[in-house]
């Protein structure tokens, strides 16, 4: 669980560094599509998420099946070999409704983690 431990801590920070973005430019889907830069930060860091998901262990993967973790790799998989194409209404939608959701989810599993 020790590498599992790492994986997740630095997905909730990434989680976290998307929720400063947001912060730092605007909440609303036309500041993120209007902003190069908000979302190719946010895109790198969801990229970055997918990649430590793809490290974690099964256990972790099946033990807590309301995170689409399949999907987090896919979606990075797509920011990586294709981000030109990127769809920003569904990177938008992936940050606000399943990064707030896989934050939560990696806390929990940290807090669980840590009760004997």
């Amino acid at each position: 669980m020790g590498k599992d431990v790492n994986r997740i801590n630095a997905i909730i920070r990434y989680c976290d560094k998307i929720e400063e973005r947001m912060d730092e430019f605007g909440r609303d889907i036309e500041d993120f599509i209007d902003n190069p830069a908000y979302h190719d930060l946010c895109s790198f860091y969801m990229s970055q998420i997918g990649e430590n998901v793809s490290f974690l262990s099964p256990e972790i993967t099946k033990k807590y099946p309301e995170i689409s973790w399949r999907g987090m790799i896919e979606l990075r998989n797509s920011i990586a070999h294709g981000y030109d194409g990127m769809d920003l209404e569904i990177v938008w939608s992936t940050i606000t409704k399943k990064i707030p959701v896989l934050k939560k989810t990696c806390e929990k599993i940290l807090r669980e983690y840590r009760t004997p």
